[in-house]
């Protein structure tokens, strides 16, 4: 098993990409913390990590509280005596739009939970890999943050810091052996890509892959364990995209819907 004693927070667990990371960090002998606001989820989450012989805990975490991520990683050691693996993948991207149309309150929250999230769980989490040695932080982010989209002003910006974020993190504490990536999914079928459920959306997805198909959770899973993984340990400070070639399609990005 590829991630064997290793104990990893997978935030944004609840759904979508972020269960699928859990669920095969899991399968790959890690322990996973799931966090999340989405209680129901959550539980869902672990429920399916246990069904299939893993071990998992359930955090409930807003990560724009830094007492609640405090309050998470010091569960994450409670439980399971030390902390190897943050995937900080929390997200917000509801009533987003190009910026003359953009509601303050809006880009706030997007901000708040998706670039200030993983700063938060990123400064409670390091100090508890320092402590054992090392660890893995791999960042969630999106071809959006690479080359923009629109109308999505808040998205592109928190995902395009976040891009940023990984390799300030990854050269501050590549001495500690602390390593820092970023991954960059394409249009991945989640429930908060619904509409990619109706048929002829996704048809008109897949077309903007050069691999003309829209992605999974368990694409961007598989390469989150690489990462993780002792596999990637000179690997730092790096964007994978995994996306269907989505970012180098000619002629660049269409908006994003």
């Amino acid at each position: 098993m590829r991630l064997a004693n290793k104990v990893a927070i997978i935030t944004g667990a609840a759904s979508g990409i972020g269960r699928g990371i859990a669920r095969m960090y899991a399968h790959e002998g890690a322990r996973v913390v799931v966090a999340d606001v989405d209680d129901a989820g959550g539980t869902e989450t672990v429920r399916l990590v246990e069904g299939a012989g893993g071990e998992a805990l359930f955090v409930h975490c807003d990560v724009t509280s830094a007492a609640n991520v405090s309050e998470m990683v010091q569960a994450t050691v409670a439980r399971f005596g030390r902390l190897d693996i943050l995937v900080n993948n929390a997200v917000w991207d509801r009533g987003d739009a190009a910026v003359v149309d953009l509601g303050e309150e809006v880009w706030d929250r997007t901000l708040a939970v998706t670039l200030k999230g993983p700063f938060l769980c990123s400064k409670y989490a390091l100090p508890e890999m320092i402590r054992k040695g090392g660890g893995a932080i791999i960042n969630i982010s999106s071809g959006c943050g690479v080359v923009g989209c629109g109308p999505s002003a808040a998205y592109s910006a928190s995902k395009g810091g976040l891009e940023l974020l990984s390799r300030s993190l990854a050269i501050d504490y590549g001495g500690y052996n602390v390593r820092v990536n970023t991954i960059a999914p394409g249009g991945t079928r989640t429930p908060r890509a619904a509409a990619l459920e109706r048929p002829e959306v996704r048809a008109r997805a897949a077309k903007e892959h050069l691999i003309q198909r829209t992605g999974e959770p368990e694409d961007t899973a598989y390469a989150a364990v690489y990462l993780a993984s002792d596999e990637a340990s000179w690997v730092t400070a790096v964007t994978l995209p995994v996306d269907g070639g989505w970012v180098a399609r000619p002629g660049g990005a269409p908006p994003r819907e």
